[in-house]
């Protein structure tokens, strides 16, 4: 089984392969290693990044979290507008595209102003861990939220086909491939009502409810592991 792991932020590759177990048919793509290949900080521009790793690896499996669930699901909308067949098996944790209320969730306008040393030490008291490298990347990781600012504010005035438009999605062309949603109703980032939105728009029937706030390597390894692998061994 090929997987690629797309990390959220700010997490190191390392947090990843600690909880996943190191596999010589794992890659893990994160956040920083985006930011060095794309400039611009908007995620449709970003997830053409990960729609050429997908291209290249053809992974069997995809563990999504945070804004690399957003970054998937753009790249294989597109992927399959273009008459792509490939399908490969999603596991999403904590992760949105639409009905991000900004009064709900707030850190996209506090980040603008908080220092770096203050949000890390708040990703740790979470139970998070911070890539160190992202430092480099800050005005770009301001960037990209004020983006989701602007995202929510057209989502806010506007029906949900220009939202849709907006974003260059087309959620009437579902993904052939299997997806199940491991979400966590205590996330302090992610308003849970945005990951049952992602749960209607992409019909997700493989769904579970784990309290692991925004990180999913903050739990045991026996938590949420088995959960994947067995999805990943399922006949569909």
């Amino acid at each position: 089984m090929k997987r690629l792991v797309l990390t959220g932020l700010p997490c190191p590759p390392e947090a990843w392969s600690d909880f996943l177990g190191n596999q010589s048919d794992q890659r893990i793509l994160s956040m920083f290693e985006i930011f060095e290949k794309c400039p611009s900080p908007d995620l449709r521009q970003m997830s053409r990044v990960v729609e050429k790793v997908i291209q290249e690896d053809r992974p069997d499996s995809l563990i999504c979290h945070g804004f690399g669930v957003t970054m998937a699901l753009l790249a294989l909308l597109r992927l399959r507008r273009r008459g792509y067949s490939y399908a490969p098996r999603l596991t999403l944790f904590n992760g949105a595209l639409r009905n991000i209320h900004i009064l709900k969730s707030r850190h996209p306008l506090s980040i603008q102003w908080r220092s770096s040393q203050s949000l890390k030490k708040e990703v740790e008291r979470f139970g998070g861990m911070v890539d160190p490298r992202l430092q480099t990347h800050l005005k770009h990781i301001r960037a990209m939220y004020r983006l989701v600012i602007l995202f929510n504010f057209a989502e806010a005035i506007g029906s949900q086909l220009q939202m849709q438009r907006f974003l260059g999605l087309h959620l009437g062309t579902p993904l052939a491939s299997p997806i199940q949603l491991i979400a966590s109703p205590n996330d302090p980032y992610i308003p849970y009502g945005s990951l049952l939105q992602l749960k209607r728009d992409f019909h997700i029937e493989t769904f579970y409810e784990v309290e692991y706030g925004h990180f999913p390597y903050s739990l045991p390894k026996r938590k949420l592991v088995p959960l994947i692998e067995r999805f990943e061994r399922a006949t569909f």
